[in-house]
């Protein structure tokens, strides 16, 4: 579920804001400044390093060459810039911590998580400025998730939610990494209060209908796996209809199926088919949809479909085949839900059609043989009215205690 794009835009907005505060005093340096600020990254780089011949123990000029060399995607070369401009810092009596940070969100941006976290926990949070300090969570919380720690993550993005709880991008940061911990319910918790907060953000609604769908599944209550999948369906239901792309439609339609409104999941599969009309995945979900709703001629016929469409994908076939043996043994045809498990690799349940189709052979010859004992039965109850009419009350008497006694045997063999 990690997507760090949102983070990564705003750490750098907020650093480049903070960094463009200081101003040493040369002119090549306000020169590169007003570079900097034109996007002329190029021109801004020469005038720092120009300024960096003159004065080249000064971390702002260092800091700021770095902010160029990383606009240029010339990340090697920041990371040196950064470096420097700390140790630089370090000398001083008050540090500034932006130094520290913009390094640690540039070794982010490298993949260097393991440097990046080790840069950032010697920050010491509490001594931040209150507007560093969200940039900072994300940043921090980025290379721990990175660098199995997400534990570490959850702390500090808990603590920062309730100094900032109307920032989306640190809710869902906290869900990536309760995520990363396994716990679906409090990563669902996480990305719905982000995607509440940024509803233009659908990688947020996304990762809550992921989340939710995870926790219904993980659910032993029955209920609650219905309010999971409920809520999933909802958020997908919202994400499809501002942005009604395939993926959208087609988690609407899943979220649907778990929570059980078959009718709901279908309209949603069936625009999902619209978009792409050959995708085998599709067809299946409304195989499923159909064989839910009772439709079994309707199921085979989608699942058909998917298999023709999904002859590639192993996995995809296993489960075709499973579901089309389930609708087959359904309409009690239990050879050819024998063929179709077999197919699954299900010997299980292959083997069970097995036993089933004997016992529905034996069914049969019973209930025939049933029908006939009733047919008999019938039969002699006309010939003892016969006799009543007669008048042959003794003959009538007669047939009606061999009635009575085969009634009781009709019972206890046939019902």
């Amino acid at each position: 579920m990690k997507s760090t794009a949102s983070r990564w835009t705003i750490g750098i907005a907020l650093i480049i804001a903070i960094g463009v505060s200081y101003h040493p005093v040369h002119a090549d340096y306000a020169a590169g400044m007003n570079a900097f600020k034109a996007k002329d990254y190029n021109t801004a780089a020469t005038e720092f390093e120009a300024v960096l011949k003159e004065q080249p123990n000064e971390p702002a000029t260092h800091y700021m060459l770095g902010l160029c060399r990383r606009a240029q995607n010339n990340l090697s070369a920041a990371l040196g810039s950064f470096q420097k401009a700390v140790e630089l810092d370090s000398a001083n009596e008050t540090p500034n911590p932006m130094y520290t940070i913009t390094l640690g969100q540039t070794l982010n941006q490298a993949k260097q998580y393991n440097e990046a976290y080790s840069v950032l926990k010697g920050v010491s949070f509490n001594s931040l400025p209150n507007n560093y300090r969200s940039t900072y969570a994300l940043l921090f919380a980025n290379a721990a998730n990175e660098t199995n720690r997400a534990g570490e993550a959850v702390s500090v993005l808990s603590s920062q939610v309730r100094a900032d709880s109307s920032n989306a991008d640190l809710y869902q940061a906290l869900g990536v990494a309760q995520d990363d911990l396994g716990d679906d319910k409090a990563a669902y918790t996480a990305f719905k209060r982000a995607y509440e907060l940024n509803p233009n953000n659908d990688a947020s609604g996304r990762y809550a209908v992921r989340a939710a769908t995870a926790a219904a599944r993980r659910s032993g209550s029955s209920s609650e796996k219905s309010t999971y999948y409920t809520d999933a369906a909802r958020i997908s239901e919202a994400l499809a209809s501002k942005n009604p792309t395939f993926e959208h439609n087609l988690l609407a339609g899943e979220s649907w199926l778990g929570a059980k409104q078959y009718s709901k999941a279908l309209t949603w599969f069936e625009k999902a088919k619209a978009q792409q009309s050959r995708n085998a995945l599709v067809y299946y979900y409304i195989g499923q949809s159909y064989t839910s709703l009772g439709q079994f001629s309707s199921a085979l016929s989608s699942l058909q479909q998917a298999l023709d469409l999904g002859s590639g994908n192993a996995d995809l076939r296993k489960k075709i085949y499973n579901q089309m043996g389930y609708v087959h043994e359904k309409n009690r045809d239990f050879m050819k839900a024998k063929r179709a498990y077999v197919e699954a690799g299900n010997t299980r349940q292959a083997a069970a059609m097995d036993q089933k189709e004997e016992a529905k052979a034996g069914n049969i010859e019973h209930e025939t043989a049933c029908r006939d004992f009733k047919n008999k039965i019938d039969a002699l109850a006309m010939q003892a009215e016969e006799f009543e009419k007669l008048g042959d009350m003794e003959s009538a008497r007669q047939m009606r205690e061999q009635l009575t006694v085969l009634q009781r045997q009709y019972a206890e063999t046939c019902n």
